[in-house]
């Protein structure tokens, strides 16, 4: 099964640095810098809403 998880930090992490590269250009690229923006938070919501597979398994050890 494909680690989505690491996948996402994969994607966050350098979505995170391609947008302090476009914060730090000009203000022609405002318009495309909060486009990213808004897709990497619509992301995260929905990363942070879904319900986490891996939970279980941590309460089975503490058991």
């Amino acid at each position: 099964m494909p680690d989505y998880k690491a996948m996402y930090y994969h994607l966050a992490g350098r979505m995170a640095t391609a947008i302090d590269a476009l914060e730090a250009t000009t203000n022609a690229l405002v318009d495309i810098t909060e486009k990213l923006k808004l897709a990497q938070q619509s992301t995260e919501e929905m990363f942070i809403s879904s319900p986490d597979d891996d939970e279980d398994s941590l309460d089975n050890i503490s058991e």
